[in-house]
């Protein structure tokens, strides 16, 4: 069978009309992919010490997750997390720290973060601290002052205070918190404040 060449100059034409509406960018530069949310610093915290460095990089980065993972998990730990608020924060929230656990901790942050603008300042700071180490355990001291520019009124936006984290590792050999004692400093608002307000 052959083909004039009327034909085929139809057919190479319908082909030119065919590919140009349908792949008119196919030779186009693209916008390069914007970088990947959630992007984090978080490392294996094969030490305590890096327990510490990944909590501050969670605030900063306001990182949920990360934050969480800071914190003994009982999937992997047979120990249970305790978080141990200032006297002033159980008398003001009685009900969120009735049964404090690791989703009101996810509660709080999540709830913290999502209000905080993205160009404000969210950043802990850590001082004077004293370390006491062991085979599987360590207990951290030190004074605290954690700042995050929310902008809610009538919620301070740094607060200041003393904490106490007792650390272990898990299963895997990883280290976290597992457990969290709050102590005020004077009458500074402290960390539990924070977490009592937004966990409400």
């Amino acid at each position: 069978m052959t083909f004039s060449r009327l034909q085929i100059e139809y057919c190479i034409l319908l082909t030119c009309i065919f590919l140009g509406s349908t792949g008119c960018d196919l030779f186009t530069t693209r916008d390069p992919e914007p970088p990947t949310a959630g992007s984090s610093n978080f490392v294996p915290p094969t030490s305590a010490d890096l327990v510490l460095t990944n909590l501050q990089n969670a605030i900063s980065e306001r990182n949920t997750e990360n934050y969480v993972r800071c914190l003994t998990d009982s999937l992997s730990s047979p120990r249970g997390f305790l978080f141990i608020p200032t006297s002033a924060a159980v008398g003001k929230y009685p009900s969120a720290f009735a049964s404090w656990s690791i989703t009101s901790e996810k509660s709080y942050f999540a709830a913290l973060a999502a209000v905080t603008p993205k160009s404000a300042t969210s950043v802990l700071v850590l001082s004077g601290g004293s370390t006491i180490i062991s085979s599987d355990s360590a207990v951290y001291n030190c004074d605290y002052q954690l700042t995050f520019q929310h902008g809610i009124h009538g919620v301070p936006e740094t607060v200041r205070g003393n904490l106490q984290f007792i650390l272990a590792t898990d299963r895997n050999s990883f280290w976290s918190i597992i457990r969290w004692t709050d102590t005020p400093i004077g009458n500074d608002a402290g960390w539990s404040e924070l977490k009592g307000h937004f966990a409400n």
